[in-house]
């Protein structure tokens, strides 16, 4: 099948790293606040899944087709913790 990548900036609600991958309980800025995750390489990421906040991701869905979504990140850059957004917003 064709690997879908999508680009998207999300809220990180949460962050695990007690398994073999990392978790992130995220919600979207235009979907609903569901239950929505993604797993990361741990090794890869987590310096950068340092606190919960703002981040630019590009996942792929690595679901089987006709299974619910599977997201995996692929590239991750932070925009800003939510103490980081709070700070700069304090500066304006």
């Amino acid at each position: 099948g064709r690997i879908l990548t999508m680009k998207e900036t999300i809220v990180v609600l949460a962050i695990s790293t007690k398994k073999e991958k990392g978790w992130l309980k995220i919600a979207t800025l235009r979907d609903s606040w569901g239950d929505l995750g993604m797993h990361f390489d741990k090794a890869k990421f987590s310096g950068i899944f340092s606190a919960p906040g703002l981040y630019e991701v590009e996942v792929v869905n690595n679901a089987p087709f006709g299974q619910n979504a599977q997201y995996e990140v692929t590239q991750a850059r932070k925009i800003g913790t939510f103490e980081e957004l709070i700070e700069m917003a304090k500066i304006k």
